[in-house]
């Protein structure tokens, strides 16, 4: 992936992974402050960007749902439009 999103993007992404799965009910709480600083680090971040964020979330989905569906969709547009700007 040509494009990653910055670090900081990435690393927030996994805390919030991280706390949503904690049994203990104060980080999961937490989660919405992290929520608040993804939303954003993600308006910040380029189309590209976006879309190779979308490749992170479907490699946790499985390739027969319509989640996944979604995101591969959402993706090419996206990176359809920045090779149009190109």
């Amino acid at each position: 992936m040509k494009h990653l999103p910055p670090d900081d993007v990435r690393d927030l992404f996994k805390e919030q992974r991280r706390l949503a799965g904690s049994h203990n009910l104060l980080e999961r709480l937490s989660t919405l402050w992290t929520g608040a600083l993804l939303g954003e680090r993600l308006a910040r971040c380029s189309d590209h960007e976006i879309g190779d964020l979308l490749s992170l979330v479907q490699d946790q989905l499985g390739l027969f749902s319509p989640d996944f569906a979604v995101c591969e969709h959402a993706k090419r547009r996206l990176q359809r439009g920045l090779r149009r700007d190109e």
